[in-house]
C-alpha cells in the first residue's frame, strides 16, 4: 500500500510542479512584484536626482486673513506679540467697523466682558466667507498673554494637552495592543486571502487531475493496480506539499517587500516589515492550514469523483467554497473586535474556522480553550470528509462514465 501511495504521491508531486499555471502563481507573482516595486523605487530615484527640489511653500496658518482686528471687552489683552502684526487692536466697535469699512481689516474679533468665564468670541466679517472663518490669529493672540510666564513645556502641553494612542480592550483583553486599523487591515486580508487561495488553488489541481484521469479512461489502468483510496491519498499529499510551498513563497514575497519598504518612504507596507510571530503561533498558523486543505482535499475529492467534466466539477465545489469564505464578508469586524460573539463563533464552526482562526490569529493571543473547541470540531469535520471522500471514491463512481445520481449516493456511500 506504502509503495503505490509513493508513487502516485511522486508523480502528482511533478506533475503538478510543472504547471505553468502553479509555477506563475507561487514564484512569477512574487518576482513580478518584487521587479514592480524595485523598478519604482529606481525610477523615483532617478527622477529625484534629476528634477531639482520644489520651491518650499510656506503655509499661511492664518488662512485669507490678510490683517484682523479686534477689541476686548474684557480688558485682559492689550498687545498683539506673536501674531505677526496681523492683528491690531482697536478701543471700540465704532474705530473697528470704520477700519472694515475702509477694508484696512478683512475681519474683527470681539473678546466678551466674561471671556475668563465663558470664553465667547464673536467673529465680525463683511460677507459669509469660509476663507475668512478661521480663529488662529485671536486663539495665537490670547494663548499668548495668557501664557506669559509660563514654562515653554508647559505651553507646548497646554496647546497639544495629549497625543493618544488607541488600545482596544475587546480586541486584547491584557491592554498591551495597539490598534492601526490600516496595518491590521493589510496584515489580516494577506494572511486570509493567501490561506484561501493556495487551499483553493491547489485542491481545484486534484479536482482538476480526478476529472482529467475520468475523461481520458487513464483512470481504469490506475485503479486495476492500485486501491482508489490510495490513488486519493497520494494525490491529497502531494497537493498539500505544494500548497505549503505556495504560503511561503508568498509570505516570504510579502514580508521581503516591507522590509525594502522600510528602507524607502515607509507606510502600511513598511509595517509588514515588524511583523513578528511567535513560534507557536506559527505552527498553528501551519496546523490550521493542513486541517483545513484536508478538509477541502476531501470535499474537492467528491467533486472529482461524482464529476464527469471539468464543466460540471466546479459547480458542485461552489458548495463547499462559498460558506468558507464567509468570514471575509466580516473583515471589519475582526480587525476592531478579534473576540467578539460572531468570530469567535466562525472560528469554531469547522467550515469558516481555517479562515477565521488565521485572521484571529495575526491580531491576538487566541484562548487555548478555543483552541481545543476549534481543532477538535475541525479534526471530526476531516474524519467524516474522507471518509466520506473514500467510500465515494470507489470503481463504481469512477468507472461509471457519468455523474450519479443524487438517489443513488447514499447507496454508493453504503456499498463497496
Amino acid at each position: 500500500m506504502i509503495g503505490h501511495l509513493s508513487h502516485v504521491f511522486w508523480y502528482e508531486l511533478g506533475r503538478n510542479f510543472r504547471r505553468r499555471g502553479f509555477l506563475f502563481a507561487t514564484f512569477g507573482i512574487p518576482m513580478i512584484a518584487m521587479i514592480a516595486y524595485l523598478g519604482y523605487r529606481l525610477l523615483n530615484t532617478e527622477t529625484a536626482a534629476s528634477t531639482p527640489p520644489p520651491p518650499m511653500v510656506q503655509v499661511d496658518p492664518f488662512g485669507s486673513i490678510r490683517h484682523a482686528g479686534y477689541i476686548d471687552l474684557s480688558g485682559r489683552f492689550t498687545a498683539a506679540e506673536g501674531t505677526g502684526a496681523r492683528i491690531t487692536r482697536y478701543a471700540n466697535r465704532a474705530e473697528v467697523e470704520a477700519a472694515l469699512s475702509a477694508g484696512v481689516i478683512d475681519v474683527y474679533y470681539v473678546i466678551a466682558a466674561d471671556y475668563m468665564q465663558t470664553g465667547r468670541v464673536e467673529l465680525v466679517m463683511p460677507r459669509f466667507s469660509m476663507n475668512l472663518v478661521a480663529d488662529a490669529l485671536i486663539r495665537e493672540l490670547i494663548l499668548r498673554q495668557l501664557s506669559q510666564g509660563v514654562d515653554q513645556g508647559v505651553f507646548e502641553r497646554l496647546v497639544e494637552p495629549a497625543i493618544i494612542t488607541q488600545i482596544n480592550l475587546q480586541r486584547d483583553a491584557s491592554g498591551q495592543t495597539a490598534s492601526n486599523f490600516d496595518t491590521d487591515f493589510l496584515m489580516v486580508y494577506i494572511f486570509a486571502v493567501t490561506l484561501m487561495m493556495s487551499v483553493f488553488m491547489t485542491n481545484g489541481y486534484l479536482m482538476q487531475t480526478v476529472i482529467e484521469e475520468k475523461e481520458t479512461r487513464m483512470i481504469e489502468m490506475l485503479v486495476s493496480s492500485m486501491r482508489p483510496t490510495q490513488l486519493l491519498a497520494g494525490k491529497i499529499l502531494a497537493l498539500g506539499a505544494l500548497g505549503l510551498l505556495q504560503v511561503a513563497s508568498w509570505l516570504g514575497a510579502v514580508v521581503l517587500l516591507g522590509r525594502l519598504a522600510a528602507t524607502d518612504q515607509g507606510g502600511t507596507l513598511a509595517a509588514l516589515a515588524t511583523l513578528q510571530l511567535d513560534p507557536g503561533r506559527v505552527v498553528l498558523l501551519v496546523v490550521y492550514f493542513v486541517f483545513g486543505y484536508l478538509f477541502f482535499a476531501a470535499a474537492y475529492g467528491i467533486v472529482g469523483a461524482i464529476s464527469s467534466s471539468m464543466q460540471e466539477g466546479p459547480q458542485f465545489a461552489v458548495i463547499f467554497t462559498l460558506p468558507a469564505v464567509i468570514p471575509l464578508y466580516f473583515l471589519s469586524l475582526f480587525i476592531a473586535s478579534p473576540d467578539a460573539p460572531l468570530p469567535v463563533i466562525l472560528s469554531l464552526f469547522p467550515v469558516t474556522a481555517p479562515i477565521s482562526m488565521v485572521m484571529r490569529l495575526t491580531l491576538i493571543s487566541v484562548p487555548a480553550w478555543q483552541f481545543v473547541v476549534s481543532l477538535g470540531l475541525l479534526g471530526l469535520l476531516d474524519v467524516l470528509m474522507i471518509w466520506l471522500a473514500g467510500r465515494l471514491f470507489r470503481v463504481q463512481s469512477l468507472l461509471a462514465g457519468h455523474s450519479p445520481r443524487w438517489r443513488d449516493l447514499p447507496k454508493l456511500l453504503r456499498n463497496g
